[in-house]
């Protein structure tokens, strides 16, 4: 008798799952994440933080998720929110009455570990000419980022580069056990603020979210969305996701 009352528990639990996360993939609602570029916003010559603000009117989210904890938006001091999103799209949210979620994760002893290993590698001379090339497709991407708007630096072209940039980051830093931590780190929080947006999306049937955060994390969240099922707006689509 156990043996078949734990079999039925097995097929039911296993009939279940795909119930969970197919709730997802059937809701209407769709998610435009939103790559925002931090200080380098005060350099921009089109993609300002003014133009933030232009941005959140144009896609006028049902939701709006930022890059800050979740308890930060609820005690109304939206602490560690980047200048990006406070300046401007946070209080024309406030203003339509939008609702907020913050969707970040952090560690505080985590994350102090995983800046001094940044760095630390970064001024690692065994890591030099590795760190040069990592270094430059930074400043070439600052470069990008005053010159270009936001369709441009959105687009899922630079997306790509960008993932392209991160995978190599990630695979010089899992060759040494020292800097294994980075990783691991970055990969964390990148789950946990996926896992934040799903919980959202849960809350909030058939609604159209717009998710700003860093463009850093862009890649990542999109990926991870798309394998849920869940439906990826880009900015070439930026219409379809307004109506």
């Amino acid at each position: 008798m156990k043996t078949n009352f734990y079999l039925i528990l097995i097929f039911v639990s296993t009939l279940s799952l795909p119930i969970c996360f197919s709730s997802i993939g059937q809701s209407t609602s769709g998610v435009f994440v939103l790559g925002g570029i931090h200080k380098s916003h005060e350099t921009a010559k089109y993609y300002t933080y003014e133009r933030m603000g232009e941005i959140y009117n144009l896609l006028k989210p049902d939701v709006l998720c930022v890059e800050t904890q979740h308890k930060y938006v609820e005690d109304g001091s939206f602490r560690g929110t980047p200048y990006d999103f406070i300046n401007f799209m946070i209080p024309l949210a406030q203003k339509d009455q939008t609702p907020i979620y913050g969707i970040d994760w952090w560690n505080n002893e985590q994350g102090e570990r995983w800046q001094e290993l940044q760095r630390k590698a970064f001024n690692d001379t065994t890591l030099s000419s590795d760190i040069t090339l990592i270094g430059g497709m930074f400043l070439l991407s600052n470069e990008y980022f005053e010159n270009k708007d936001f369709k441009e630096i959105n687009s899922r072209y630079i997306t790509r580069l960008w993932k392209a940039k991160s995978e190599f980051k990630y695979h010089l830093f899992t060759q040494y056990p020292e800097y294994a931590f980075i990783v691991e780190f970055e990969n964390t929080r990148n789950n946990h603020i996926v896992d934040n947006i799903l919980k959202v999306i849960a809350e909030n049937p058939n609604k159209n979210i717009l998710v700003a955060i860093g463009i850093d994390h862009k890649y990542y969240i999109e990926d991870k969305l798309e394998e849920y099922g869940v439906r990826v707006y880009q900015v070439e689509e930026i219409e379809q996701f307004a109506k």
